[in-house]
């Protein structure tokens, strides 16, 4: 019988929760390896973990020392780092190809910032980098960016007036809306829940650094009913975890 397995971590970076179903292998190396493929294609930055535990009897998944490296102008090693996580899977697991995820929970979520030579800071930075990719992957969840990246790409082309010169192929929406997914249905991962019980942001600027703590995070903003994609939760949940050194 398979063994349920998962949570690669994008989390970025780190974190890519990815919830697979694994027949062999380590299972442990294996989610390991998914934070440094995962942090790599999103930041473009290495990512690591220390250690990486899934225990069937508890249903939970343990991960300690994740750590998304700075961009290249950056004095601290690390843009973000997490202690500690602790995933808790449902034990009860009602719809095929989707794998719920009561509570997903950090300890300290620390993110170091520090501006660059043009004002804007690494972690805007990398921010945006995110949102492009997540645009480019899955444009129906971004169809404005999407929009804007498919007008840059085809410059010669406008929409309206293709559509009046070509009325027997519809309006172009391609890079609008989902495109139909042939082939085997994809699995997908809904959280219900996601805990920080601190916020450690570190401000670097003119030689002085600040520091301010949050405590009791909650962010909820996955459970849309449907789940998403292994590969995009692992970019949203870093995405949101960044911008909370913006917002």
């Amino acid at each position: 019988m398979n063994k349920l397995a998962i949570l690669a971590f994008t989390l970025l970076v780190f974190f890519s929760t990815m919830l697979w179903y694994l027949a062999n292998g380590s299972l442990n190396d294996y989610l390991k390896s998914q934070i440094a493929i995962q942090g790599q294609y999103y930041t473009g930055q290495s990512s690591s973990v220390a250690y990486a535990d899934f225990s069937p009897a508890t249903n939970t998944a343990t991960f300690k020392q994740l750590k998304v490296e700075n961009l290249a102008f950056a004095k601290a090693h690390h843009v973000l780092s997490i202690d500690h996580v602790e995933v808790e899977l449902a034990k009860t697991q009602n719809q095929a190809l989707l794998t719920r995820i009561n509570r997903l929970s950090i300890n300290t979520l620390t993110i170091n910032i520090e501006q660059g030579d043009n004002k804007i800071t690494n972690v805007e930075q990398l921010v945006e980098q995110i949102t492009l990719k997540l645009a480019l992957d899955y444009p129906e969840f971004y169809p404005a960016i999407a929009a804007k990246v498919y007008a840059q790409h085809n410059p010669e082309m406008n929409a309206e007036e293709y559509a009046k010169k070509n009325p027997q192929v519809g309006p172009i929406i391609a890079h609008t809306k989902a495109k139909k997914k042939r082939g085997k249905a994809q699995a997908k991962i809904l959280v219900e829940l996601l805990t920080i019980n601190t916020l450690a942001l570190q401000f670097a600027s003119d030689g002085s650094t600040k520091s301010i703590n949050k405590q009791d995070i909650r962010i909820d903003a996955f459970k849309n009913g449907q789940g998403l994609v292994a590969n995009q939760l692992g970019g949203e949940i870093l995405l949101h975890l960044l911008n909370l050194a913006i917002h």
